[in-house]
């Protein structure tokens, strides 16, 4: 059969290139919403056979791509653009139509696979989504049986002067002795690239640690340990010598806040143990659910059924016979 492909970009796309809503003035009624069915961005044929695409198909494509995606087809330019796209697919179905590829079975077996897929998911969100309900009183029930899994643990925070160079420490350790304060110290050996990767390597704060728990790194272990067992404001009489990952490194630090262990509330929370009680209800659910249509469908198992496999000795007998 002859194929002839004929396609015209119709006089409506200066619609897309032009178009804009007019408000009215505050005496005149407001303009009729426009039909974007009617208008009509291409016209092409396929063997005869007349296609369009309409400015609300082109709309509707567009919202099927990912948010990210759309967000890249907002302005005119940028439509017009994506319809170009859009066509060469509407053409290449047509060809892959036209080649019989809508009709191959490996084709169609994955399309009922897909379509299955997506009939469980509706059916699930009928079934488990929309019947699953809880109140704030399910929350907060939870909440107070699990108490202790809403405990905040204690913290620390500290300046800190981490180094690399031990002559560099001991000068460091030093001068702070003599009067100079550890956190001026931080930012001069910051500003002079001499701090080391460790901690207290912070350039908007240098020194400053920030808060951190007992669990907060195993390379750092032995720093951190040293520090809960410092009282507040406590410094260190030494240069802290500590080894990471094969590397030494001497610290000079100072306490400055200890946050105890604390209970954390109920609303600081509640956002997390929604989650939880969703996830907990919904499984509920699904059980009671599978319950429902296995007696629905009388279901019957009969595992004993299933062969053994053969063992080796007599897979490599039956491979030899043939």
């Amino acid at each position: 059969m002859k194929r002839t492909i004929t396609i015209f970009v119709v006089v409506a796309m200066t619609c897309l290139l032009t178009w804009k809503f007019v408000q009215s003035d505050s005496h005149e009624q407001p303009a009729p919403a426009m039909d974007e069915n009617q208008v009509i961005l291409v016209e092409y044929k396929w063997n005869g056979e007349s296609h369009q695409i309409s400015l609300a198909d082109l709309n509707a494509a567009i919202a099927e791509l990912p948010i990210y995606r759309q967000q890249n087809y907002k302005s005119r330019a940028d439509k017009a653009e994506y319809l170009e796209e859009l066509i060469d697919e509407r053409l290449k179905i047509l060809r892959a139509t036209e080649e019989g590829f809508d009709k191959l079975p490996e084709h169609l077996k994955k399309l009922e696979d897909y379509t299955h897929q997506l009939m469980v998911e509706k059916l699930t969100e009928a079934e488990v989504d929309a019947k699953v309900v809880y109140t704030d009183g399910d929350l907060m029930a939870h909440y107070q049986a699990n108490l202790s899994e809403y405990v905040e643990d204690e913290k620390v925070r500290a300046i800190c002067i981490t180094l690399d160079d031990e002559d560099i420490a001991n000068e460091t350790l030093d001068a702070i002795n003599a009067g100079k304060d550890i956190v001026e110290m931080a930012k001069e050996l910051s500003e002079a690239g001499k701090l080391a990767n460790g901690p207290g390597i912070n350039q908007e704060d240098p020194g400053n640690t920030g808060f951190f728990t007992k669990a907060a790194s195993a390379r750092w272990s032995e720093f951190i340990e040293a520090v809960f067992a410092q009282e507040v404001g406590e410094m260190t009489d030494t240069v802290f010598e500590t080894d990471v990952n094969d590397e030494t490194f001497y610290l000079i630090f100072r306490k400055e806040e200890h946050q105890p262990e604390r209970q954390q509330e109920f609303d600081e929370v509640k956002d997390d143990i929604e989650r939880t009680v969703e996830r907990t209800k919904k499984r509920e659910r699904i059980n009671d659910w599978v319950a429902e249509i296995t007696e629905k469908g009388k279901l019957k198992t009969y595992p004993g059924n299933i062969p053994e496999p053969p063992q080796p000795e007599e897979a490599e007998t039956e491979e030899s016979e043939q």
